[in-house]
């Protein structure tokens, strides 16, 4: 998708005329496109345009406050825009040059650059004095900048998202080239506006004077380092050599000066920035006309495929179903019976626990009932001694006496033996409580995107 992004800042045009220009250039390429206007909110055109966003498709207007300059109108227009590629242009931007750039769009290039054409005597001078334009950045340690017209150019999303994200060098990034990976093309046109301001008429008299700056400085040093010696018998003095080594110190220093001028003045006003380093801009105003989708109706979703998924008929998706219904039965029949199997493995344990319990009661009193019964037995054949009977009741009564605390310490023992065995089991249910009760970590970094990304 390509959007067209249009400052508004003059009056020698129709609005109206001029968004079916645009319009009707953009569906020649047969490409999803948007037209994004930014004024301000004192334009003298702005109910015109209200107009024509409210009423036109893939439109959209950005009405700023009165005091905003035109590099935070550009900046705020531009983080409007959707993912996709950019053209930036003015409202009087020649229509054959935005065709021209277009074209070299989509013949590959990423980035599409406007130089101003100038004839053959201005651009010797207009070329030297971008030479030494460019030797003072490099000395301040600047990328090089294109000596393109900053207002019309076209980007990739790449480019838009660099900008967006450093609104300090929004007006930089747009003089030199932001994505230097990328294709780029520079085209150089006589006409790049309709009806050019002043400003514009005269954008390359600061190079141009550069550059005759510059012939003069080259031919005094060519005079003190060549010529002089010739006439001098090939002797340089003291004072032409310190005379050569100010004048060369005298050259760097005015590169550097008069790039880093003619740098800020293409910058012009930069964007506001708070103390989060964060854009300061005042939209009073955003009228947007997008295509309105009809409503979706509830369809089953359907699995994506991929090259590697083979895709199935109704058949074969009908047997797939089955066979995951049974995996599914499958897995609820094994869980029940894991079930199971835990209750009856504790309702086994508990049973074996009361036949132990028993079968030790039952040793105890076995010995005592038996010498019960061979004393009864005794008594009853003798049958003669009362005294003796007395005596056998009176055993008795001690024995079972005596029995009872062999019971009590029988049943302590064991006792004892069920709570070791039960100890493990609340260790292990205690692990698994600390186990369950630990939290994912929570980060707790916060985000400091200031503006909209693209992809």
């Amino acid at each position: 998708m390509i959007s067209l992004v249009v400052t508004a800042d003059t009056k020698n045009y129709n609005p109206a005329e001029r968004d079916q220009a645009f319009a009707h250039l953009m569906t020649q390429f047969k490409q999803p496109y948007e037209i994004v206007y930014v004024a301000n909110s004192d334009y003298g055109y702005l109910d015109e345009l209200r107009e024509i966003a409210a009423t036109h498709p893939h439109r959209k207007l950005v009405v700023t406050a009165a005091s905003t300059n035109i590099n935070t109108q550009i900046y705020t227009a531009l983080d409007q825009t959707q993912n996709g590629d950019c053209l930036l242009i003015t409202m009087d931007t020649n229509i054959d040059l935005i065709k021209k750039m277009l074209i070299k769009h989509f013949d590959g290039a990423d980035l599409v650059f406007v130089k101003q054409q100038e004839n053959w005597f201005k651009s010797m001078f207009i070329g030297l004095g971008h030479a030494t334009y460019q030797m003072g950045l490099k000395l301040l340690g600047r990328g090089r900048d294109m000596c393109c017209d900053a207002r019309v150019i076209l980007l990739n999303n790449r480019s838009v998202n660099t900008i967006i994200l450093n609104p300090v060098l929004s007006k930089a990034l747009r003089l030199v080239n932001p994505d230097p990976e990328r294709n780029v093309r520079v085209l150089t046109e006589p006409k790049i506006y309709d009806n050019p301001t002043t400003e514009q008429k005269v954008s390359n008299n600061s190079f141009l004077a550069l550059g005759v700056v510059s012939l003069f400085y080259i031919i005094a040093l060519l005079v003190m380092a060549i010529i002089f010696p010739i006439f001098n018998s090939g002797v340089y003095t003291i004072w032409i050599l310190i005379a050569l080594v100010v004048w060369i110190i005298l050259g760097i220093v005015g590169s550097v000066v008069v790039a880093k001028f003619i740098y800020n003045n293409r910058l012009g006003f930069p964007v506001a920035i708070n103390l989060a380093n964060e854009p300061v801009i005042n939209i009073e105003e955003i009228i947007s006309n997008d295509i309105v989708e009809e409503p979706e109706t509830e369809t089953e979703i359907e699995p994506e495929t991929t090259e590697d998924t083979p895709i199935l008929n109704d058949e074969e998706s009908a047997k797939v179903e089955d066979i995951q219904n049974e995996i599914d039965e499958l897995k609820e029949m094994e869980a029940t019976n894991i079930k199971k199997s835990k209750k009856g493995s504790k309702s086994k344990s508990k049973t074996a626990d009361a036949a132990i319990k028993a079968e030790e009661i039952l040793e105890t009193e076995a010995p005592i009932e038996q010498e019960n019964t061979a004393q009864n037995q005794d008594l009853n054949e003798n049958g003669k001694d009362e005294d003796a009977q007395k005596a056998v009741t009176e055993n008795f009564e001690n024995k079972s006496e005596a029995t009872e605390p062999q019971k009590e310490e029988a049943t302590t023992k064991k006792a004892k033996t069920t709570t070791k065995k039960a100890a493990p089991k609340k260790t292990t249910t205690a692990k698994s409580v600390k186990s369950g009760a630990k939290k994912p970590q929570i980060s707790k970094i916060k985000s400091t995107r200031g503006a909209k990304t693209k992809k």
